[in-house]
């Protein structure tokens, strides 16, 4: 039988596809989910990863343990062991199959104590109580440390004991709380809260708090595992370290605090420096100290000897002496290079007068001879306007009867008027190109 045609708006999917597409929709279904029930089918090959089933008495759930997660399981689980599960719901795509991925698993018998830890472990997580940038620096050299602890249990005694050994001059304040039972959160809440107080208002100032107790089983550690104490730590003002002697265990006062001390007596050494190392590296820098002084007073004394020696500061006096000595031989070498200069000079200028002189019109006008020039005009009032002047007259050509012209003599100027003009004759005036004429009777010296 054939297939009819699909209409055009239906989309086929493959069997991949819609694998695929089911997985996703699960894991953004189910991000995390807590699951009780009995473990069967327990299997835990070379490859490190638990694989097993959660059924209860009408289902089973198939389920995943990874590796990575495994390992920070305490307790060895088997078949047939009630237990709590947190994890998320994926598909393993080759089969198609749906199943649990675990994260955490804890045993029945203390899932509900365990798992309102977890949820408060992650409220806190979320309001930013453990992150490492908020985390203070201890002090390197207290004054004053309060213990937040039992008055009467070991734990006060050996800090007390540690204190004073490694830095008497640290003040304690004790303030004495219980550390375990119901009292204990409150208790421990309002002396950190106190302390801060006192602190604030400057009666008191500290540098830092310790809160410990000693060993004890994990049900004994509930008060350091309370919100209230976690509220306090993350309020302090003073910088805090928790140390709650279980070093197996980490606590919620230990994720919060400032630092962490896994025992009472670490966290005595933390907040304290050892004074016979303080004494020891004092010591050292002393010796270090002198050693480098008497190198440099070494280095000191053989530069003072070298400067010493040196001949100018032995007879200061006399380098400046040369030095006067050459500024007077040169001072005398350049004096004599300016006379020098200036008679040549002098010399250069007289010869250079000299031509000046013999070039020179005035001169010429000394032998006898007269410079003749036109007057083109005169004011209306019969003077004579010297820039009304024509050039020196070469040819009568450009002359004519009753023109006024201006003779210049060696001794002075004559201004006449033309009477009559007349061709030159050997006898009667000696015409040169400069226009320069010698007067009849006279003759050029």
């Amino acid at each position: 039988m054939a297939l009819r045609e699909l209409p055009p708006d239906i989309e086929v999917m493959t069997v991949g596809d819609l694998t695929r597409d089911i997985r996703r929709r699960l894991e953004a279904g189910f991000p995390a989910v807590w699951v009780s029930g009995e473990i069967s089918s327990l299997s835990k090959p070379s490859s490190g990863h638990w694989y097993l089933n959660l059924r209860d008495k009408l289902t089973t759930l198939a389920c995943v343990f990874y590796r990575g997660m495994n390992l920070r399981v305490r307790f060895e689980p088997k078949d047939g062991m009630e237990v709590v599960c947190r994890g998320k719901i994926t598909v393993y795509e080759p089969r198609g199959n749906y199943q649990f991925l675990i994260e955490e698993m804890h045993p029945k018998g203390i899932g509900a104590a365990e798992l309102a830890l977890q949820q408060l472990k992650e409220k806190l997580l979320q309001r930013g109580y453990f992150d490492p940038q908020r985390k203070r620096p201890i002090a390197k050299f207290p004054e004053r440390i309060a213990l937040v602890t039992s008055p009467t249990g070991a734990a006060v005694r050996d800090m007390l004991e540690i204190l004073g050994k490694r830095w008497p001059a640290t003040e304690v304040v004790i303030r004495g709380v219980r550390v375990q039972g119901d009292p204990a959160p409150d208790e421990i809440a309002s002396a950190i809260a106190l302390l801060n107080r006192l602190h604030r208002t400057g009666v008191l100032p500290l540098d830092t708090i310790i809160l410990g107790r000693g060993g004890g089983s994990s049900e004994d550690l509930d008060a350091f595992n309370s919100e209230k104490v976690a509220d306090a730590l993350f309020l302090s003002q003073v910088p805090t370290i928790a140390a709650v002697g279980h070093e197996i265990d980490v606590t919620i006062a230990d994720l919060v605090a400032d630092q962490r001390a896994a025992t009472p007596s670490q966290a005595a050494t933390l907040a304290t420096p050892d004074r016979a190392e303080i004494a020891e590296y004092i010591k050292v820098c002393d010796l270090r100290l002198k050693d480098r002084l008497q190198n440099r007073l070494k280095l000191a004394t053989t530069r003072l000897n070298e400067l010493a020696n040196r001949g100018a500061l032995r007879r200061p006096l006399e380098r400046i002496r040369e030095w006067e000595q050459r500024l007077d031989e040169r001072s005398e070498r350049l004096h004599r290079s300016i006379q020098q200069r200036l008679r040549r000079e002098h010399d250069r200028l007289a010869a250079l007068s000299g031509k000046i002189a013999t070039l020179s019109p005035l001169n010429v006008l000394a032998r006898g001879y007269s410079l003749t020039r036109t007057i083109a005009e005169s004011s209306p009032d019969g003077r004579i306007d010297s820039a009304s002047e024509d050039p020196v007259i070469r040819s009568i050509d450009t002359l004519h009867e009753g023109q006024l012209i201006r003779t210049t003599l060696a001794s002075g100027e004559i201004i006449s008027r033309i009477e009559r003009l007349e061709a030159p004759t050997l006898e009667a005036s000696v015409t040169s190109g400069s226009g320069m004429t010698v007067a009849p009777g006279t003759a050029p010296q």
